[in-house]
């Protein structure tokens, strides 16, 4: 099925009101979808600049892991093993 083709209107149809411009001094400020998202994306910023005062040590990030999916694969196992 073909679409429809949409053309838009030479630039000088456009009246004056539609063209892009830069933002003047005195324009009113908008909040559109990008600013929350930069907004919410900011608190990301703040926490990667911020010292690493509150993280767990390396041995710990890498070895909780490992040993509960070793733990939780064990009870898995066992689990398989009482039904069989």
């Amino acid at each position: 099925m073909a679409l429809p083709q949409f053309r838009l209107p030479p630039a000088a149809d456009l009246d004056e009101h539609a063209a892009p411009r830069l933002a003047g001094q005195h324009d009113a400020y908008v909040e559109s979808p990008v600013h929350g998202l930069q907004a919410g994306l900011a608190v990301f910023e703040a926490v990667a600049a911020a010292p690493n005062e509150h993280r767990y040590p390396g041995w710990f990030r890498l070895g909780f892991p490992l040993v509960a999916s070793s733990a939780l694969w064990a009870l898995i196992f066992a689990a398989v093993r009482m039904v069989i």
